[in-house]
């Protein structure tokens, strides 16, 4: 995770020039700073600041003006070397030094930048520390990594300025304590602070809690205590109306800062952790009045203010959303900020959410403030959002032995062991440390569980340990439940500073005699828990058979059973019957496909497709993920509807579901005609914005707007390829500016011959519409040309003899071909949507969706074979990136029947998942 140091980082060459200077002083012994008293004063001001060749120095406020002189020196002088000796053991200095004399009374804040030394790596753990002649401050760490410079701010005027490395403090490990919560006592052992919950944030700047029930600090002194105080409950959304009140009043708010540090008093706690969440832009101000006040109030007792917030998301040009929170002046006013990562392990892999928060923040906040917190337990992600599940209740749909009477146990005849499982498609995700499996619940809802190995956790102190920071609290460690090992590798890292390997997971069956006595022990992997075993002839019974699950940290039963001895009637025959063993359920495997719809004799077996093409599926309920990866498809599409104003994250919950379950998401993302009026560069600008949020939130695919040649879809009179593609163009800049790897698809326009009939002012065809984009130049502001293609009734071969008429529209080579000549083969095409309609299974089109009749004599079987012909057509064309099937699974039968061409019937058959599975070769 360490930044590399670039190849030229030098802008000028008086910065070269500056430091072979210093490096030719240092040689001769010239004492630099001797002279800094006789350096004449300089103006600077923002436009303008003071700038030495590896130093420069101006106000903040640019109507402001400094008079100041900077002298750079090689080694210490002796006033710095007596500052030096209280700098924090955590850091080290490395020159040169700069002595700062202010002529005049500066203008505060500084804008200080300095050019990252020689031999400082890596260069994310360098900052900028002032020496005010009474105290160290830490001025900022904001790096220019093409340059190597570091720029901060200094809200007191410094005597000296130096640049140091940050070197690898003991961690400081936190945990939550929840109201009713018996501490896990081995977790209370490693921690070295404790945020007791119990009160929160009431109507009238009150607080709710019962205070007398909170426990008291640790009588051993082992960790310090801290009260936490929210504006939630545990699982519930933020009380916005109570903070919004609180915050409105600064009267309110002063007496609720005395009122919890009345608490802490009472109960002798080291501090506070305020955690109150959903604070918005407008109350910023009174926020931070609000903690500057309490501050005042605990700092008179000694005790400590801490600050939760939620970790920082990458934004637009570099920017980072922080909601209502400035980190900048919480790093001035708080003692720890407490920096919230999200439950998805996802987030804490190499250059994930994490990393790029952290790395934003540690050049606004003296990284030693700042205390990462992130999960320890399993998370069961379902339709009601993320739960927290202990390892134990994880482990359980993996595998479990449950004891439904004796079996029957015959000498010299093989018993197969399985264990009952509900989960799925089991798979371990290295980067995030974390086993990943599906399931579905009893009322038949998907399911996606993370189970955590510790290598979740070296995850989280890898990010601690690379950018310095002052340690990690882990939610949930208190309630027990966390991954086998865990308190253990805390304790390693704290006293070797690495955490050990994950251990190996694996499943044992141990039968045991009357006796006692080890008879077998027989392990399995994680993934398949099936085991034989045949009871020697010996055998004395009777037998108990448990299933375990061991790691090199010790043993957990998943269940145990009986088995009873047989033995078989001395006869020549007929042969001993076995007694079969428990019932085998599907364990962890591969869910195997659909079961083969018979094919018609004279349909060939098609060749698998190969490479270059990948296939996908329009989802509503994303209830049948096993349904899709067998019929081969890697990527899911959804349909974003967007309103100015909406915020990024509103769509965050679609990519990491769909990441979850191990594919690639497209996100159509397309707003309200009614919403834009006249196509405007403001409207643009911010839907481009919106785009861009969601791109950098790791959206795989995003397609720019839907089927906006038609007045359904674009303002009415105004439909215009060139007022689209002036959208496409801002939409595409800003999703490559916030993630180049997101494919952009141009929005795809409805096939149609309607302009005729309705006028240009309601609806353009597409094909005049499509070839206006490429005059627009759409080609290079998309990476695909998005196409649909809905209204086949022959198969996709043909290119005539449909009966309606032989309008190009009418024919997938049709489409194909219009859309890749309009672009001359300048870029490649993405079927964003591409459907057969059948009413099989439903009551028939002519009496509910008169207007789709024509697909009245379109078979399911027709349907399969055509999709999976059309993947493969698409695919051999080279003219075809993406094919997305309109539809997977939706259920409205109406006047739209999207549900007829869903590829999952009514039945909840899937014919065309097996023909799919045929061509693309999947398993």
């Amino acid at each position: 995770m360490a930044i590399a140091r670039p190849r030229t980082r030098v802008p000028l060459w008086g910065w070269i020039v500056g430091l072979v200077g210093l490096a030719l002083l240092a040689l001769a012994g010239v004492g630099l700073a001797a002279r800094s008293a006789g350096a004449a004063c300089q103006t600077a001001t923002a436009a303008q600041p003071l700038q030495l060749p590896t130093f420069r120095m101006a106000p903040v406020d640019p109507s402001q003006t400094l008079r100041a002189a900077v002298q750079p020196f090689a080694e210490p002088d002796h006033a710095l070397r007596e500052a030096l000796t209280r700098l924090p053991p955590t850091l080290k200095p490395t020159g040169p030094y700069y002595a700062v004399r202010f002529c005049g009374e500066p203008p505060l804040p500084l804008r200080v930048t300095v050019y990252i030394p020689e031999g400082v790596e890596p260069w994310t753990t360098a900052d900028v520390w002032g020496w005010t002649g009474a105290e160290w401050l830490w001025i900022g760490g904001e790096l220019e990594e093409a340059y190597g410079l570091l720029t901060g701010e200094a809200p007191r005027p410094p005597r000296y300025v130096i640049v140091t490395t940050a070197q690898v403090p003991v961690p400081a490990f936190g945990a939550l304590q929840e109201p009713g919560v018996s501490p896990d006592p081995r977790a209370l052992e490693v921690v070295s602070e404790v945020s007791v919950a119990g009160m929160t944030l009431g109507l009238g700047g009150r607080l709710m809690g019962d205070v007398q029930a909170l426990p008291p600090p640790d009588p051993q002194g082992r960790f310090v205590t801290w009260l936490l105080v929210r504006n939630y409950l545990p699982g519930g959304a933020p009380n916005a109306a109570a903070l919004s009140a609180l915050l409105a009043s600064p009267a309110v708010y002063q007496a609720h800062a005395q009122e919890i540090a009345g608490v802490v008093r009472s109960r002798n706690y080291n501090g506070v952790l305020m955690d109150y969440r959903g604070l918005t832009a407008d109350q910023q101000a009174a926020f931070l009045d609000f903690l500057a006040h309490l501050r005042e109030a605990l700092h008179e007792q000694g005790k400590i203010l801490a600050v939760m917030a939620p970790l920082p998301l990458p934004g637009e040009n570099g920017r980072f959303h922080t909601g209502g929170y400035d980190w900048n002046r919480l790093g001035r006013l708080a003692d720890v900020l407490y920096v919230e990562a999200p439950d998805d392990p996802h987030a804490f892999v190499p250059g994930g959410l994490v990393e790029q928060g952290l790395r934003w923040l540690i050049g606004r906040v003296n990284r030693y403030q700042l205390q990462l917190v992130g999960p320890s337990r399993g998370i069961d992600l379902g339709p009601s959002g993320a739960r927290s599940v202990a390892f134990e209740e994880a482990l359980a749909h993996l595998a479990r032995l449950e004891n439904t009477g004796p079996l029957t146990v015959t000498p010299g005849i093989t018993l197969t062991l399985e264990p009952g499982a509900t989960a799925r498609e089991l798979e371990f995700l290295a980067e995030a440390g974390v086993y990943r499996y599906l399931y579905v619940d009893p009322e038949g809802q998907p399911h996606t569980v993370w189970m955590p190995t510790i290598g979740l956790l070296d995850r989280q102190l890898a990010l601690v340990r690379t950018y310095r920071l002052r340690g990690l609290t882990l939610r949930g460690l208190l309630e027990g439940g966390t991954a086998p090992g865990t308190v253990e590798a805390m304790q390693a890292y704290r006293q070797r500073g690495e955490v050990p390997p994950p251990p190996t997971l694996e499943w044992v069956w141990r039968i045991t005699g009357p006796d006692g006595r080890i008879v077998a022990e027989i392990p399995r992997p994680l993934a398949d828990g099936q085991a034989q075993w045949a009871a020697p002839e010996s055998a004395e019974g009777p037998f108990h058979i448990a299933l375990l699950l061991r790691t090199n940290v010790g043993e957990q039963p998943q269940g145990e059973t009986t088995g009873v001895l047989a033995r078989a009637t001395p006869t020549p025959s007929p042969t001993p019957t076995r007694t079969p063993g428990p019932t085998r359920t599907p364990g962890p495997t591969p869910t195997p496909g659909p079961s083969p719809t018979p094919r018609p004799t004279a349909t060939p077996r098609p060749r698998p497709i190969g490479g270059g093409f990948e296939l996908g599926g329009h989802v509503d309920s994303f209830a049948r993920p096993d349904l899709m990866r067998y019929a081969g498809m890697t990527w899911v599409k959804r349909q974003v509807r967007w309103s100015p104003g909406q915020d990024p994250s509103s769509v965050a919950g679609l990519i990491q579901q769909a990441h979850a379950y191990g594919f690639k998401i497209l996100l159509g993302i397309v707003g309200h005609p009614q919403e834009m009026g006249a196509p405007n560069p403001g409207y643009f600008d911010a839907f481009a914005q919106f785009l861009g949020g969601v791109a950098a939130l790791g959206a795989d695919g995003i397609e720019v707007w839907n089927e906006q040649n038609i007045d359904r879809e674009w303002p009415t009179g105004h439909i215009d390829p060139v007022s689209y593609t002036d959208m496409l163009r801002r939409a595409y800049n800003a999703i490559k500016s916030r993630n180049p790897g997101t494919l952009v698809i141009s929005g795809a326009p409805a096939p149609t011959g309607a302009e005729g009939a309705f006028g240009s002012h309601r609806v353009w065809n597409d094909d005049r519409y499509v070839a206006g984009m490429a005059a627009a130049g759409a080609a290079s502001y998309a990476d695909c040309i998005g196409i649909h293609y809905n209204e086949g009734i022959v198969p996709p071969d043909w290119t005539s003899g449909d009966p309606r008429d032989n309008y190009y529209t009418r024919y997938f080579w049709g489409m194909v071909n219009t859309y890749w000549n309009a672009f001359g083969g300048a870029r490649k095409l993405c079927f964003t949507e591409l459907g057969y309609l059948s009413d099989d299974g439903y009551p028939p089109l002519e009496a509910v969706a008169p207007s789709f009749a024509w697909a009245k004599d379109v078979t399911v079987q027709q349907q399969a074979e055509w999709l999976a012909r059309a993947a493969q057509l698409s695919a051999q064309s080279g003219k075809v990136r993406l094919m997305i099937i309109w539809n997977v699974d939706f259920r409205n039968y109406g006047a739209d029947p999207m549900a007829g061409y869903a590829i999952i019937r009514p039945d909840g058959s899937c014919p065309a998942c097996e023909t799919l599975h045929r061509v693309m070769g999947s398993r």
